[in-house]
């Protein structure tokens, strides 16, 4: 998503205006989740995608209109038996998506730019837009987890009302105000990835997660492991003393995902030890079960609680049969998005 947004900013700073579609809601079976996007320029090329099919040919051709009238809007699409034939797109659900007409203007660079340097931070982040009508640029605004938030002639009932909806909220919401209604975006942190240990699985799994949003952390203990030239996909690497108190310093947090693969039996329970004290939503330890069953009886008679070694995912990973470090860095990546998309889908 963050690549979206960064393309709508270059855009934007070139003079192009340009539509954004965005699925609002989702009910039953539809071939997108509510908050997936698709840009539409004025040439007819897109970016994104809403699910393909007639409906996104639909939203195409209104988009298209959109530079016309210059106006917002909001379309409505029942995909179930009875009337999707004329659409070929027989899902069983139904979909509401925004046309986002966003024009070229000082205050449109201006917040779309908030919003990336938002993305940037790391930080959970939701953006709003005015749903219906003719939207000037001072209709859009930001809030981060931080607090910080752009806006520009907002009302302190209605930033108050997207705060309340943003601390509570995975998919986007509608909310009313004054008279006008808003659509708040919620942008998904795609996870802040903490691999531990820099051996073979953990460079085939930083390569996969990055390719599926994850912003990846490697951390070892050693450094012709851990460095730039075995891992050029992390965000960042890090040489570690020990691995005692590795995420010292780190903000783990619901959107924090932890995987331990060490070199070795101890440093894998020492690491767990410590991931266990953590706010973390995912916590992942590679192995066999005879393994895990040796390493949770020793944390257990060391005062760990059953109840926090049943937040672990041990043996790590999908079960699909992976064998080779390519293999199961597909399973854990395939197990993380898993685990991802339950997170939205609670949210909601």
């Amino acid at each position: 998503m963050k690549k979206m947004i960064k393309q709508v900013c270059d855009l934007l700073a070139s003079g192009e205006d340009l539509v954004m579609a965005t699925i609002s809601s989702k009910n039953g079976s539809a071939p997108r989740m509510a908050g997936a996007r698709m840009i539409v320029r004025q040439d007819g090329r897109i970016s994104g995608t809403i699910g393909g099919g007639m409906v996104e040919a639909m939203v195409h051709r209104e988009s298209l209109q959109s530079f016309g009238h210059k106006n917002s809007v909001r379309r409505f699409f029942d995909l179930t038996n009875a009337d999707a034939a004329g659409t070929q797109m027989i899902c069983g659900g139904t979909m509401e998506i925004f046309l986002e007409y966003i024009a070229a203007d000082q205050a449109n660079v201006k917040a779309f730019n908030t919003l990336l340097n938002a993305l940037d931070s790391g930080r959970r982040v939701c953006f709003v837009s005015k749903l219906s009508g003719q939207v000037a640029g001072d209709s859009r605004f930001v809030i981060a987890d931080s607090g910080k938030f752009h806006c520009c002639r907002t009302p302190d009932t209605l930033v108050a009302a997207v705060k309340k909806i943003h601390l509570s909220s995975s998919a986007p919401s509608i909310i009313s105000h004054a008279g006008e209604e808003y659509l708040v975006s919620y942008f998904a942190i795609p996870g802040d990835l903490y691999l531990v240990g820099a051996g073979h699985v953990a460079a085939c799994t930083a390569e996969a997660a990055a390719r599926v949003g994850f912003r990846t952390t490697v951390m070892d203990d050693r450094a012709e492991f851990a460095n730039r030239e075995r891992f050029p996909a992390a965000d960042e690497v890090v040489v570690l003393d020990s691995f005692a108190g590795c995420f010292q310093g780190h903000a783990i947090n619901r959107d924090s995902y932890l995987v331990i693969v060490t070199r070795g039996h101890m440093h894998d329970r020492d690491v767990l030890e410590q991931a266990l004290r953590t706010d973390a939503g995912y916590v992942g330890m590679i192995g066999s079960r005879k393994k895990r069953d040796a390493i949770y009886t020793n944390l257990l008679a060391n005062g760990t609680a059953q109840e926090q070694l049943d937040r672990v995912h041990c043996p790590i990973g999908l079960s699909i049969g992976a064998d080779t470090p390519e293999e199961i860095a597909v399973s854990i990546v395939g197990e993380l998005i898993q685990q991802r998309a339950r997170g939205r889908q609670r949210g909601k």
